[in-house]
């Protein structure tokens, strides 16, 4: 659903002494006697073919048109502080990590004067308790125990947006994927939502008290007629896990 954070920047400011311009308070900028204010001086070249011309930038005001005679005592005539600012930066919904965001204006102001450019938040996402992004899809892991797998249940499933029913079917084998439509993260286009993909995970008791051990074994012994395609059956399996 996106969120707005706060973000603690440190950059190059505007000095409020000189308002930027680099010059101590009472003087100004003075034309650059090299250049004319131009910013650029001609180079003339002349060799075997004939003479041309160049124009470069002027080194003495290093293209500004102006040079400073009295340069600011706080930022030293650069016309730039560093310092430190907070900005709000909205996170829309589905970036993920390697997204950037632009902030136009908001990063380093240019020297006396110069334009801000931009400030680059780049997006990192941090691992979930127990999701996990694929895609705009997120996967959830759910345990489900023997009795629901083998007769059926509806169980609650926690979700982006609260908790959701979702149905157990009856005979539901351990690893099987159920989709819940619409239940994952929104495209950051605009172009739909993902679903819930939600794994079952059949839990397996470690320890098992004489009546829990009397009814797997009479089941195991009424699935022995009932065979799958290696032979063994469904409750066979489970007799051996737990007797190992």
């Amino acid at each position: 659903k996106g969120v707005e954070k706060n973000i603690n920047l440190t950059r190059q400011q505007r000095c409020d002494t000189c308002s930027g311009s680099g010059a101590a308070p009472g003087s100004s900028r003075e034309t650059c006697s090299t250049c004319g204010g131009v910013g650029q001086v001609q180079q003339v070249s002349r060799s075997f073919f004939g003479q041309s011309v160049t124009v470069a930038t002027c080194p003495t005001c290093e293209g500004e048109g102006s040079s400073i005679s009295d340069p600011c005592p706080d930022c030293r005539g650069d016309g730039r502080v560093r310092g430190q600012t907070t900005l709000t930066v909205r996170i829309p919904a589905g970036v993920r990590s390697g997204n950037y965001i632009p902030l136009r204006g908001q990063g380093e102001v240019g020297p006396r004067g110069g334009a801000s450019g931009d400030c680059l938040v780049f997006i990192e996402e941090l691992d979930h308790d127990y999701f996990t992004r694929d895609g705009d899809d997120v996967i959830y892991q759910q345990p489900i125990s023997f009795s629901q797998a083998a007769l059926g249940d509806e169980v609650e499933v926690p979700t982006l947006t609260g908790k959701a029913k979702m149905k157990i079917p009856a005979g539901t084998q351990a690893g099987r994927v159920f989709r819940l439509r619409g239940k994952g993260i929104p495209d950051v286009d605009g172009r739909g939502v993902g679903d819930q993909l939600v794994q079952v995970m059949v839990w397996t008791p470690q320890e098992l008290d004489g009546r829990e051990r009397e009814l797997f074994e009479e089941l195991a012994r009424l699935d022995e007629k009932r065979a799958d395609s290696e032979g063994k059956g469904f409750f066979e399996k489970m007799r051996e896990a737990f007797s190992n």
